[in-house]
């Protein structure tokens, strides 16, 4: 039998049965903004300004302790910067997976092939003792990240950022069962959880799957004009409501991050 979830009535009216998008704009489109337990499968292209959407759609942290940004890209350096830069809150949870991965993994490769080149000396090997090399090699991102959302409460908000990291490094049907546990439990708990993933080498059966699984599917896209770029958003699923399906044309500005500037009716 189902697991089924109580909700307290304050709690009910102070989050409502819509979240904000992070962009105000984005909300109206959407006809106020996407639903408590909506899942977002964001397909992006390089350049396409989807990791400032990442950052903006945590932005709302109706509770910072229960708002959660994960990437894979970036460091915590250049993320703080980039919420100053905007005024967003800077107390929510941030983890950057590609920071831990540099440190536990890749450094220790390195290391262990200096070794093998110059041999090792007695303060090499207590060093290699101490820092456990072979044991760390073989963490588990992927279920740390999956059990780490999976964690969080009622009316979560989540972002991973982006999806690229486990597809390299683990098989496809196993990204695919934790993507799909993450929709099951962000619909439980009345959550909102966004995923982003490049479709730079997507395999067409994942973008399949993924956008199967996702309640809402977005994609950002980047394109040429003359000298200048022109970044979308294009709306091409929304569970339920067929009629926010759009083409988005936006802009950044220092004040308001990510806004839509122009809109079109998908037919």
């Amino acid at each position: 039998m189902a697991r089924k979830m109580t909700f307290d009535a304050d709690d009910e009216e102070f989050f409502g049965k819509v979240g904000s998008f992070g962009v105000p704009k984005f909300d109206n489109e959407m006809h106020g903004g996407v639903p408590r337990g909506f899942t977002i499968v964001a397909f992006t292209e390089t350049g396409s300004g989807s990791e400032l959407f990442a950052k903006q759609f945590t932005s709302p942290a109706e509770e910072s302790e229960n708002t959660l940004y994960i990437t894979t890209d970036e460091g915590e350096q250049e993320i703080a910067r980039i919420f100053q830069k905007y005024g967003w809150p800077l107390d929510i949870n941030v983890r950057t997976i590609g920071e831990e991965y540099n440190a536990n993994v890749l450094e220790r490769e390195l290391l262990a092939s200096r070794y093998r080149l110059e041999g090792f000396r007695l303060e090499d090997i207590q060093r290699l003792a101490q820092t456990r090399f072979v044991d760390d090699s073989s963490q588990d991102y992927l279920t740390e990240v999956t059990n780490e959302i999976m964690g969080l409460g009622p009316y979560f908000r989540a972002v991973l950022d982006n999806l690229d990291f486990f597809l390299q490094r683990n098989d496809k049907s196993r990204v695919l069962s934790m993507v799909r546990m993450l929709q099951a439990h962000a619909q439980m708990v009345r959550g909102i959880l966004m995923i982003s993933v490049s479709t730079d080498g997507l395999d067409s059966t994942v973008k399949q799957e993924l956008s199967s699984i996702a309640d809402m599917v977005l994609s950002f896209k980047v394109r040429t004009i003359g000298t200048d770029f022109e970044n979308s958003m294009i709306v091409s699923k929304f569970r339920n409501a067929p009629e926010n399906l759009k083409i988005l044309v936006f802009r950044v500005t220092p004040d308001e991050g990510i806004t839509p500037e122009t809109v079109e009716r998908i037919a």
